[in-house]
């Protein structure tokens, strides 16, 4: 019987594949030292959470500098807990208006549905600009590298920031990319409460070398799936965290972020599961916002109870 969700995966993957022709992912080149060693080092620093707007940082890493932002959208007080958001893979996340698709506008902004949160936007580097501007810089995966490590050191600050403000719980959730930059920070520094990865795992090469996304991936690079995966994967890193600290949500369907490979990682953790693939699931606002605000009150009245 056809999948719908596994044919919309592989369609959009396909028609993206055929739109960048030559500007692949790492198509120029493959040097870079370990992700999980240029994360761990990353370092950033933020002002004052309670201020709204956007604001621009210069996140310092072992390959060099990378440009990336945050946005405090609600600042309710030291008596909330607080959710820091990251997008996903070539999303705008800072563009409100209309006709704009991000995840957070989906699932924060432009509902109803009031988050009883601290709430603060990620904007990853290379994600100011256009498709194609992200695109091309993805040519090197040293850039790749860094902006996730540099994504990694923002939410970090970040974390740090409002565990200086609030005394109740610190979150830290993300889709797709967003949810890979969650997952190294927990395998990095540990220093967030809970964990909120949406279509994530901690095999990060495998998704270049073995789903549907490889056809996004330059043949050279494909060639050298075990440098990929020596180069992005941090399951080991990810599993020795003792913290049971992490609730993550996949999709069963998923040709990106495959169920049957990432989902180990989660062992021993309360994994959700929705019966969509990627594009279908990252289009299920609803269901998507029901998890993290779930995770939210769980998380904040656990926090509450042992205080």
């Amino acid at each position: 019987m056809t999948n719908i969700h596994k044919l919309i995966d592989v369609g959009t993957i396909q028609v993206s594949a055929l739109l960048l022709r030559d500007a692949k992912f790492f198509a120029r080149s493959l040097d870079s030292r370990p992700l999980i060693e240029v994360a761990s080092q990353s370092k950033a620093s933020v002002d004052d959470l309670r201020s709204a707007g956007e604001r621009t940082v210069t996140v310092d890493t072992l390959i060099g500098a990378f440009e990336a932002a945050y946005m405090p959208w609600q600042w309710r007080g030291p008596d909330y807990p607080t959710l820091i958001y990251h997008h996903g893979s070539g999303e705008r996340p800072f563009d409100f208006g209309r006709f704009s698709s991000n995840s957070f506008r989906r699932l924060f902004a432009a509902t109803d549905q009031a988050v009883p949160a601290n709430l603060v936007a990620v904007r990853a580097p290379f994600h100011d600009g256009s498709n194609m501007d992200y695109a091309r810089a993805m040519g090197d995966l040293e850039n790749f590298v860094g902006m996730l490590a540099a994504s990694v050191g923002l939410i970090d600050a970040l974390a740090t920031q409002a565990n200086d403000r609030t005394s109740h719980p610190v979150l830290a959730s993300g889709i797709s990319l967003g949810g890979w930059a969650v997952n190294l920070h927990r395998a990095c520094f540990d220093t967030v409460d809970q964990y909120v990865p949406i279509f994530a795992g901690a095999a990060l090469g495998e998704m270049f070398v073995s789903s549907v996304y490889r056809k996004m991936t330059a043949g050279p690079a494909q060639r050298r799936s075990d440098h990929l995966r020596e180069v992005l994967d941090f399951e080991e890193e990810f599993r020795a965290v003792e913290m049971a600290n992490c609730a993550p949500l996949l999709a069963r369907y998923d040709r990106i972020i495959e169920y049957d490979r990432q989902h180990s990682a989660y062992a021993g953790m309360s994994l959700s599961v929705l019966d969509k693939g990627h594009v279908t699931g990252s289009l299920a606002t609803d269901r998507l916002r029901e998890h993290v605000l779930r995770v939210l009150s769980a998380c904040d009245t656990d926090r509450v109870g042992r205080a």
